[in-house]
């Protein structure tokens, strides 16, 4: 197949505002002051399980999704070697998402304050135009990734763009089913004039974004650029055998959780999820092992290039080929990637307490923060800062030391927010005094969050 001669289209930095915007405005912003009401034991107030689905909704798709919009748009072409084909979309999509995102955090947090006024219906359909919004940005995203990837001449991929492909398809899938739900959920809150979504249906909705799009893309991430930027070994296992297990856990853990399967057949589903559960987790611990990005077993790449670098070369960081330029990046994505661990051996743990005797210690919302904002966050934090200013021509981060106070901050707001949830009750009952420091924290978790994205809003707006 014939590829396109046009050039690449320079990096859509908006996408990279969008999410920053997004996350200091929107979505940490929520985030900090549900965290303080509810560490503090204030009244949590009419519109509190709003912000609680509207907190949610951006901190995937406005604060993550948005990244990965802006990154894939770049990366996966240049990875095909095909041009996007029609690039003045790229700020369309990102008009509409943010156009989305407004109207969703305006409207749906003023609903349920609205509930006997005449205005009620028409917030409400403002909020279902925030899904419509989405759901076109995101139909036209998928349109011209799949324009490029029709264009790849499948008997020339490399072994590289092979052992991806998987992970990309199944970003596709989840963009869609999420955008889709999304929508459909918010016209039914709308037709039924409710002010929250249906509850089972966002828990799947939620679980299949962060299953099928920030986990796969962050994978694929991982492999085709942490061997570059970490000296990690090349990946020649069989990744795309991984993707298969990958995704059987994911159905078995999403499909029976489905809101009909769950009434009809309530505890064969949940044996199923937790199944899944168990899979996954066992395939997440196995896939940071072959990555090797916290063991360090095997010889980086580099020690079987034909060519090596002279001695009139500058040494570079130990084990890193960078001078220290991008700042402490390196210390983030291993942060990250224990935590993923963690969150791996919490879905391990889900997984066994639904089929034996046993009582889970830590909740489900400690499970989906320390992926969420202890891997997701901690990856995107110090990859942002190593990928982006190449993207825009710049050869380093103009302030280094942010990267480590986004380190500390980040890390400090992930154990403030899980480690509240997950110590055991024993302890609240031994030590009393440990219940309003386990409160402080989690109060507090939610401001070092948005101060670790503020720090790197600041980073990015001086390098770029």
């Amino acid at each position: 197949m014939q590829k396109s001669t046009l050039p690449h289209a320079s990096f859509a930095v908006d996408f990279i505002w969008v999410a920053l915007a997004t996350a200091i405005f929107i979505g940490f912003a929520i985030g900090a002051h549900l965290s303080f009401v509810i560490g503090f034991d204030f009244p949590l107030g009419k519109g509190f399980y709003s912000f609680i689905q509207t907190h949610g909704h951006l901190q995937l798709v406005g604060w993550a999704g948005m990244f990965i919009m802006g990154i894939s748009l770049h990366f996966l072409p240049r990875l095909a070697s095909v041009p996007i084909a029609q690039p003045q979309w790229l700020n369309r999509i990102v008009g509409l998402m943010a156009a989305g995102f407004v109207l969703r955090s305006v409207g749906h947090s003023f609903v349920p304050y609205l509930t006997a006024s005449p205005s009620f219906a028409f917030v409400s359909w403002l909020v279902v135009a925030s899904g419509a919004l989405e759901l076109c940005g995101v139909v036209i995203y998928l349109a011209l990734l799949v324009n490029v990837f029709r264009q790849v001449d499948k008997a020339t991929m490399s072994d590289g763009q092979r052992a991806v492909a998987p992970f990309f398809l199944m970003m596709h899938i989840g963009w869609i089913t999420y955008a889709s739900l999304n929508f459909a959920l918010l016209l039914h809150m709308a037709l039924a004039r409710n002010v929250v979504v249906a509850q089972g249906w966002n828990e799947f909705a939620l679980e299949t974004f962060i299953g099928l799009v920030l986990m796969p893309v962050a994978f694929a991430f991982s492999l085709r650029m942490f061997p570059l930027y970490l000296r990690l070994p090349a990946q020649h296992w069989p990744v795309p055998r991984l993707a298969f297990v990958y995704l059987v856990a994911i159905g078995l853990q999403l499909l029976p959780s489905l809101p009909p399967f769950l009434e009809r057949a309530e505890t064969p589903a949940r044996l199923l999820v937790s199944v899944g559960k168990i899979l996954r987790g066992a395939v997440i611990l196995y896939f940071v092992w072959k990555l090797d990005v916290l063991t360090r077993r095997q010889a980086p790449w580099t020690v079987f290039r034909i060519f090596q670098p002279g001695p009139e070369r500058r040494p570079t960081r130990p084990g890193l080929p960078d001078y220290g330029e991008f700042g402490r990046f390196d210390w983030l994505v291993y942060a990250a990637y224990v935590w993923l661990v963690l969150g791996a051996l919490f879905e391990i743990l889900a997984g066994a307490s639904a089929l034996s005797s046993f009582d889970l210690l830590h909740s489900q919302d400690a499970s989906r923060h320390t992926y969420l904002l202890g891997f997701v966050t901690l990856l995107i934090l110090g990859m942002a800062v190593r990928m982006i200013p190449g993207f825009v021509g710049k050869k380093q981060v103009a302030v280094p030391m942010l990267v480590s106070a986004t380190f500390w901050l980040g890390n400090s707001a992930a154990v403030f927010r899980v480690l509240p949830l997950i110590l055991p009750m024993a302890l609240f009952e031994a030590l009393p005094v440990a219940v309003q420091i386990a409160q402080t924290l989690f109060a507090f978790s939610g401001a070092l969050g948005l101060l670790a994205i503020v720090c790197l809003a600041i980073n990015l707006w001086k390098t770029v």
